[in-house]
């Protein structure tokens, strides 16, 4: 069974709004926008999307991927990966655009090397 939200499910590289909240400490939170970084067939089968959150505070920092938007304004922040239930009516999930192909690419690489798989995958 695909899972939906109003007839959208979120494709990797969807810029969308989506509400965060409930959060605590540091993390991000209230309704903003955000990159989708799972895959489309991921989103799909479980109803779960996972994202970085997009912030309009600019910062000098590497893990923070300057955004190419038409829509949208900001930086994404890399590190604060989080996996939310899309189809659920709190986190109110909009499409907003496509993301520039660049901007995925380097938010793909540091969500990577963050994670550090490609070492313990060559070790199989």
């Amino acid at each position: 069974m695909p899972y939906k939200f109003n007839d959208y499910i979120p494709e990797q590289g969807d810029l969308i709004y989506i509400n965060f909240d409930p959060s605590v400490g540091r993390e991000i939170h209230k309704r903003r926008p955000a990159i989708v970084i799972s895959s489309t067939t991921f989103n799909y089968k479980t109803g779960y999307v996972a994202v970085c959150p997009i912030t309009s505070t600019i910062r000098n920092n590497p893990i923070y991927v300057n955004l190419h938007s038409h829509k949208l304004k900001g930086q994404i922040i890399s590190v604060q990966f989080k996996t939310l239930d899309f189809t659920s009516n709190e986190r109110n999930i909009q499409f907003v655009e496509k993301c520039n192909p660049l901007d995925f690419m380097k938010t793909a690489k540091i969500v990577n090397d963050g994670l550090g798989f490609d070492r313990i995958i060559n070790n199989l």
